[in-house]
């Protein structure tokens, strides 16, 4: 036990002394950090950060049922749009926004005379201008293509809310470059369209979910502030113009039929303008360095040896110890003096605790013997009785080691002196006993 409070004393001086001498070397140990050379890799950015809010103006054109019979100059008209939106990452964002204003197409006959009225559907439909229900007719017939029946301008205003998914191909495929001047972007997104009115041959809106695809050519002006230049194809169904047969000619009355059609379409293109809100760009991912002084490092290594050196030293004398031989000098058990009352040798409790403790100790360590010597009174009695109790009192504690606490009979030697004078502070009690100690 002495000897494992020695090696814990020494090894935590050792431990502390390192401690002391390393916290003196802070000075010298550094961190560097360098940026990872790869373009590809970014540090993912917080929910706040990279917003952007854009708008931008340009022209349109609608794909209706008899838009095609309209020249194209006539056709086009203003487009405004506005949108926010977020870049997760370098290539993939996403935005949510609105365009619109008006369109203009043409209205044309959709059913035969009356004398086939199951394919009549109702004449002219649509947002004519200036539509005259008595009349059956627009303020604004269109004189510009010859078709055998009269044709009349429509115009529908109307909004289109949408969201895009898009993808920065040129950071994606090139890498991030957050200096970089020209991206392409395409994109593909869901929305719903409504007219702002009224058709004027119906009395009803339009409704429509549309789809679309598009893309953005973007050119950076500064880490704040891009120009866009976004062509997008929208999808509607062909009810939107509220003109729903497409028209095929019939030549045997010179009037067109009607037919269905699988849908219309918008194109749109605007050039705009779109700040990016503060905390913008990515970080490139970092790789820590830690430096040392090379003097340092000499100094550690020559520290490590010294302490291999010691615990070397220590293992060497705990070895030393633990294959030492047992003798009185060497064991730390120290005696255990057990009495009796006159005349007796029954064993009391708290002698019994002791002697597990003993037994503990005997065998913890094999090679130590002890010696189990009886004593008497020899002021009361006679010398025969005294013999008699020194020999019994012996006994019983031999055999309370060995049966009871299980101690190798090889690690006892048993003895008795019979009736002896006082052994022990000139008082008779202490010489009514049995004494164990390391056998000599």
């Amino acid at each position: 036990m002495m000897l494992r409070k020695v090696l814990v004393v020494a090894v935590s001086s050792l431990l502390l002394g390192q401690g002391l001498w390393a916290q003196s070397t802070t000075d010298s140990v550094y961190t560097v950090e360098v940026k990872n050379a790869s373009k590809y890799k970014v540090e993912t950015n917080h929910f706040g950060s990279n917003w952007f809010f854009g708008i931008g103006a340009g022209a349109q054109m609608y794909f209706g049922d008899h838009d095609r019979q309209m020249e194209l100059v006539d056709r086009l008209t203003p487009n405004f749009e506005a949108y926010f939106g977020k870049w997760f990452t370098p290539g993939i964002g996403v935005r949510l926004g609105a365009n619109g204003y008006k369109i203009k197409g043409l209205s044309g006959w959709t059913g035969h005379k009356l004398s086939q009225p199951n394919l009549n559907r109702g004449n002219y439909q649509g947002f004519i201008v200036g539509w005259d229900p008595a009349l059956q007719q627009g303020s604004k017939p269109y004189s510009k293509a010859n078709v055998g029946y009269p044709l009349y301008e429509t115009e529908m205003k109307y909004i289109h809310a949408h969201g895009d998914v898009m993808l920065n191909l040129t950071q994606m495929i090139c890498g991030y470059n957050e200096h970089r001047v020209y991206s392409l972007i395409p994109y593909l997104g869901v929305g719903f369209a409504t007219s702002l009115e009224p058709a004027s041959t119906t009395g009803r809106n339009s409704h429509e979910v549309t789809g679309s695809f598009g893309v953005i050519n973007r050119f950076r002006l500064s880490s704040a502030w891009d120009i866009n230049f976004d062509v997008r194809a929208a999808y509607t169904g062909d009810h939107f113009d509220q003109e729903d047969i497409s028209a095929q000619p019939d030549k045997r009355y010179n009037y067109y039929a009607g037919s269905g059609s699988f849908g219309e379409g918008l194109l749109t293109a605007t050039l705009g303008i779109s700040y990016n809100f503060p905390r913008r760009g990515w970080d490139r991912s970092t790789v820590t360095t830690i430096r040392v002084n090379e003097q340092v490092l000499e100094n550690l290594r020559g520290r490590v040896n010294e302490l291999q050196s010691l615990n070397d030293d220590l293992r060497r004398q705990l070895e030393e110890a633990l294959n030492r031989p047992v003798t009185p000098a060497t064991v730390t058990t120290m005696p255990l003096l057990v009495t009796f009352p006159i005349d007796r040798w029954t064993l009391a409790h708290k002698d019994r605790v002791n002697l597990g403790f003993l037994a503990d100790a005997l065998k913890a360590n094999p090679n130590l013997v002890y010696t189990v010597s009886g004593y008497a009174d020899k002021g009361t009695g006679s010398e025969k009785r005294n013999i008699f109790l020194a020999r019994k009192r012996a006994e019983v504690v031999y055999d309370c080691l060995v049966k009871e606490f299980g101690v190798s009979e090889s690690q006892l030697k048993l003895d008795s002196f019979g009736g002896v004078g006082n052994l022990f502070y000139n008082d008779p009690r202490c010489s009514r006993s049995v004494l164990t100690k390391v056998a000599e």
